[in-house]
Order: structure tokens, then C-alpha cells, then sequence
């Protein structure tokens, strides 16, 4: 029998984690759900929630074999969370800025046609000159939350199209160019192309890769399946705008993407094949769980969007649950101290 705890800011459980302490008692582990305020290093005990009969208990658990970190730390439990991590393996460590991931990315030449050109706007010049060549670029901050501050621009007869999430401006060049300076410049954003991912009926479109370690620490593809905004007026798509989930992948494709659906899954399967070992050998520390988001279109071409470590799972709980504990049962017996770990979000390393 192992012991896996779920550390969190909260002892809230959620339906993702009462999944998981089922799948694990399903087993013949221990689960349970603490934080960092709940754990005695004295007693050698730590005050943590299950699920006991159908029901949610709390009660002292002996420290767990690993640590499923939820990547959420306050300040204040900042010592706590490192002394756990000089005695047990944490999964869920981070990836790294979308600056740093993108050099990472860009370091793997197996990924060369999955990438999309990326530079800084470091002048109002370079963002003309980009719209001069791809008619739409799309402009991103290095920190974005449900698509929040990032920007499409379209170059039309000389008017400046400026779309973000459901808003939408037209500029002037002179208005433009006051834009660009006070939301852009000196703010720590990107520019690329502007590359459509959409069906054959112009519904905007991101693909979910998501791929879990699981037994004997391999890689496993979870899920690949769509995100589709039925609002024709908005750019970019992802899980938190009002996006439909389909899980019907293949016939999704065969309906919306009807000429290229096995050049598709070909790159696809390319992607799972090559992408998790390439991405791991970037970092000192072991990644567990992985999500890419991808870009489609009706040439069947694929580029990465965006690369998430410990993503949302919602609806892919079970499957993922039963990756995690096949992946920690191994894991117990496989870390070897110095446990090398990156779970401290930028503000408090």
C-alpha cells in the first residue's frame, strides 16, 4: 500500500480529487486531501480529508509517499512546502514562463513545423512591418488568464482592426499607433502571425493534446479533442469562453475538417510520439502532466499554440486519475533524494 497527498491552499475537495482518492482506494492506497498549515513534522502526522463510506472525514494520516502539488503556495507556507520537498517527491512542477518555453520549444528540431515564429514588440515599427507581411498578426502578453489582454490585429485598407475576446475596435494609423504604446509597448508582449485555426464553416477552433505519465513512468495520451466558440466575431478559442467540448475527435474532423482528417491524426499521433520526451529533456525535474494546445487548419496544417503543465482535466478526471496512480505508485519507488523539484511560483523564488 502507498500513500499519495493532495497538498492544496484549501481543503476543499473537488470532484477531481474525490476521484482520485476513489481510484487510488480502489488500489488499496491511501489518498487524502491537506495543507500546508495541517502538517505536524513533530508528530510526524499531518490532519488531512478523504472519503471514508461515501462520506468526507478528516483525520491524521502518516506523511504520504509522494505529493500531488496543486501548484497554488502562499507565501506564508513557502518553508513548509520546501522542507515536504526535501523528504517526498512533488508532481506538478512547473514548465516555466511562455518565454522560456518557447526557447525550450524552439531548441527541439523535431518541432520545427509545428512552430509558429514568435518575437517581442519592442517597436511600433516591428508591429507595422508584421502586419505589412501576414495582414493579421495576433499580439500576447507572457502572462495571460483565459485569454485576457491578448490582441488580434487585421491591416484593412488602411484601417487597423484591433479584436480582444468579444470587443473589437477599428483604428485609424495615428489611433493605432497610440494604441500600440499604451497597451503594448514596454508590457512584456509578443507578436506572431495570426494562423487560422477554424472548421470549414468558419468556427474558430484549439485542439487539447493532453498527455499524462502513467505506469512505469511512460507517457500516455489522455484525450486530443476540440474547442469550438460559435461566436463568429471572436479570434481565439480556449476551454473558458464559452467553447463547445466535443470528445467525438475523429468524426468532429471527418465533419469539419473533411479533406485532410488522416494528415491530421498522423501529425497528431507524430506529435505524442516525439513531444513528451524531447519537451522532458529541457528540465533538471520530472513533468508529469502535459496539455498542448493546437492550432488546426483546412490545409491540415498543425502548429503548437501553447504548452500548460498540470492543466484543467474537467470532464477527463477518471482517466487522468488512474494515470496518476499507476505513474505514483512508480514514482514511490523510483525518486531518489535529492528529490529535484520546481513548484515555487516566480514571486516567492
Amino acid at each position: 500500500m502507498a500513500v499519495f497527498g493532495v497538498l492544496k491552499p484549501n481543503k476543499v475537495l473537488t470532484d477531481v480529487e474525490e476521484i482520485f482518492i476513489q481510484v487510488a482506494k480502489n488500489r488499496g492506497h491511501q489518498a487524502y486531501v491537506f495543507t500546508a498549515k495541517d502538517v505536524s513534522f513533530e508528530a510526524g502526522t499531518i490532519l488531512g480529508k478523504t472519503i471514508e463510506h461515501d462520506q468526507v472525514v478528516e483525520k491524521l494520516f502518516s506523511f504520504p509517499d509522494v505529493i500531488q502539488n496543486r501548484l497554488a503556495v502562499k507565501a506564508e507556507d513557502k518553508d513548509i512546502y520546501i522542507k515536504l520537498s526535501e523528504m517526498i517527491p512533488f508532481t506538478s512542477n512547473r514548465i516555466g514562463t511562455k518565454k522560456q518555453v518557447e526557447e525550450k520549444l524552439n531548441r527541439i528540431s523535431e518541432l520545427n513545423d509545428f512552430l509558429i515564429e514568435v518575437e517581442e514588440c519592442k517597436t511600433e515599427g516591428s508591429i507595422l512591418v508584421a502586419l505589412e507581411k501576414h495582414k493579421k498578426i495576433i499580439l500576447k502578453p507572457n502572462s495571460s488568464n483565459q485569454g485576457k489582454g491578448i490582441y488580434t490585429v487585421e491591416n484593412t485598407d488602411g484601417k487597423y482592426l484591433v479584436r480582444m475576446l468579444k470587443e473589437s475596435f477599428i483604428y485609424s494609423k495615428d489611433e493605432f499607433l497610440s494604441f500600440i504604446l499604451n497597451n503594448i509597448l514596454n508590457k512584456n508582449y509578443t507578436l506572431s502571425r495570426y494562423f487560422e485555426s477554424s472548421t470549414n464553416n468558419n468556427l474558430n477552433t484549439v485542439f487539447r493534446l493532453q498527455i499524462n505519465r502513467g505506469k512505469n513512468g511512460t507517457w500516455k495520451m489522455i484525450k486530443f479533442f476540440p474547442y469550438v466558440n460559435i461566436n463568429k466575431n471572436v479570434d481565439i478559442t480556449n476551454g473558458m469562453q464559452g467553447a463547445l467540448i466535443t470528445t467525438r475527435e475523429k468524426l468532429f474532423l471527418e465533419q469539419f475538417y473533411t479533406q485532410h482528417v488522416e494528415k491530421i491524426l498522423k501529425k497528431v499521433r507524430y506529435l505524442f510520439k516525439i513531444f513528451p520526451l524531447a519537451f522532458q529533456k529541457q528540465y533538471p525535474w520530472r513533468l508529469d502532466s502535459l496539455g498542448l494546445d493546437l492550432g488546426i487548419d483546412q490545409n491540415g496544417n498543425v502548429v503548437i499554440f501553447e504548452v500548460n503543465a498540470g492543466p484543467g482535466i474537467g470532464f477527463m478526471a477518471y482517466p487522468v486519475a488512474k494515470a496518476q496512480v499507476d505513474y505514483y505508485e512508480w514514482l514511490k519507488d523510483k525518486a531518489v533524494k535529492p528529490f529535484k523539484n520546481n513548484f515555487l511560483p516566480l514571486n516567492l523564488k
